[in-house]
């Protein structure tokens, strides 16, 4: 077994690692470009609720932390089928979707969202996001099914917000 070199008091312990100025740098200037504070919900306002429709917890809670932004309310589904029970029971602003889902796909999702007789329903913004490799086809079929806007993941949080602020702008004061 090796032996293990302590690191000297006057170099502090990295343990994930050496971040150069130049590294340093770059970092400073994302974090710079896509701050956004986090909301507090304004008084007499009600927020507005989103559907995250994804089969990846981890991408349905990295959606949450995009959105902090917003004073939005969650509802999670783990399957379009998951989403479209929610959409029978609950009021909601906007939808995000994933395309690549098991059972019924992202497009397939909005143009059953976009069929329903209930116009409430039928008129909620959706955008649809994608990891394929031929986002242009996929694209292609969500346009068809009726999709407000679609986005290429991996989405930055400045990417996905100004989709977000475009397709459903904040509430104003009552």
């Amino acid at each position: 077994m090796p032996a293990l070199t302590p690191v000297p008091p006057s170099e502090p312990s990295r343990p994930f690692g050496v971040l150069n100025a130049e590294t340093a740098k770059a970092f400073a200037a994302a974090a710079s470009t896509e701050t956004r504070a986090f909301a507090r919900p304004e008084p007499g306002v009600q927020p507005q609720r989103v559907l995250l429709v994804d089969d990846s917890r981890s991408i349905r809670t990295l959606l949450k932390i995009y959105l902090m932004a917003r004073s939005f309310e969650y509802i999670e589904a783990e399957s379009a089928e998951a989403g479209l029970k929610v959409l029978e029971t609950q009021p909601v602003d906007l939808i995000l979707t994933d395309f690549h889902m098991d059972g019924m796909n992202g497009a397939d999702f909005a143009a059953t969202v976009r069929a329903s007789k209930d116009a409430k329903i039928s008129k909620i913004p959706i955008l649809m996001m994608t990891g394929d490799a031929n986002a242009a086809e996929v694209r292609n079929k969500g346009q068809k099914a009726g999709i407000n806007a679609f986005v290429r993941k991996p989405v930055s949080c400045a990417q996905l917000m100004t989709l977000v602020d475009t397709i459903l702008p904040p509430p104003k004061k009552a």
